[in-house]
């Protein structure tokens, strides 16, 4: 009978050990496939990794006397957060860096008038469109006519924003190894204004904010750029076997279409436009 107990005892033991090692098992893919959603609204936080001198999409604004970020994509981000119940915390960055945020899972999203282009799908997902808008030439004024075609651009000092679907037309479309490449968008136009370059190529939005900023520039009578449409989305880091995105990118896209539905998107670039006068 003894012998019986121990070896009862025995089997029990095992059944106890494979039991644990079982729920371990069970909790550790648990963590591996955690859910993003859940995560930031666990945390109450959604953490957005912008690049606040791109008016007006996204930029610096004294409000009630505190510096705050606002714009198009500013607006958005709220109304993502609104609708999971949390609250927006900002990083601002240059925008050549939002990307390896979001690798490094520094941010859980990316907005910044990123355009959704073939490169960057290689290694972020993206959700549906948010707005999309053409790109210009900025040049001094009087000087409108000066760019007629691409070639033109060939033969004159061009800068572009680094890491932006322009600083990829000029210098990849379009063959252009020499342009001056700068992280802001304002230091591009100080370099136009004193005449170290002859032309910038950038969004319409963005151009039209800046001309009203600085004297002597214009948006030149061009179609150049405008077939590389300026398209903004939002952007996560592709799911992995530790996280899982897809919830929080239908979630983000379900904020975008009731948007759409109300009609706000227009409105908010207005609004955003107003605010960077």
């Amino acid at each position: 009978m003894k012998g019986l107990k121990k070896l009862l005892g025995l089997i029990l033991a095992a059944m106890m050990t494979m039991s644990l090692v079982g729920c371990s098992s069970g909790s550790d893919n648990k963590e591996a496939s955690g859910d993003k959603l859940q995560q930031i609204k666990d945390a109450g936080v959604l953490k957005v990794g912008t690049s606040a001198e791109y008016a007006p999409y996204e930029f610096h604004k004294k409000v009630d006397g505190e510096d705050k970020i606002v714009g198009f994509d500013a607006t958005v981000a709220e109304e993502i957060a609104k609708d999971l119940g949390v609250k927006v915390e900002y990083t601002d960055m240059d925008f050549d860096g939002l990307l390896g945020a979001l690798e490094a899972e520094k941010v859980d999203v990316v907005l910044a008038c990123m355009t959704p282009n073939e490169e960057r799908k290689k290694s972020v997902d993206f959700s549906e469109l948010l707005y999309e808008d053409s790109n210009v030439c900025v040049v001094k004024k009087g000087k409108e006519d000066l760019v007629k075609s691409a070639d033109d651009l060939k033969n004159l000092k061009v800068g572009i924003q680094s890491g932006t679907t322009q600083a990829d037309y000029v210098t990849n479309v379009l063959g252009i190894t020499g342009a001056k490449q700068l992280k802001r968008v304002p230091d591009l136009m100080l370099e136009l204004q004193n005449g170290n370059i002859d032309v910038i190529v950038t969004g319409k939005n963005v151009a039209e904010i800046n001309i009203g900023q600085y004297d002597g520039l214009s948006i030149g009578n061009t179609t150049v750029g405008k077939e590389v449409a300026e398209s903004t989305a939002a952007a996560v880091k592709k799911s992995s076997d530790k996280v899982d995105n897809a919830s929080f990118i239908k979630s983000i896209n379900t904020t975008i279409k009731r948007l759409k539905d109300e009609n706000k998107m227009d409105g908010f670039m207005q609004e955003a436009l107003k605010l960077a006068e």
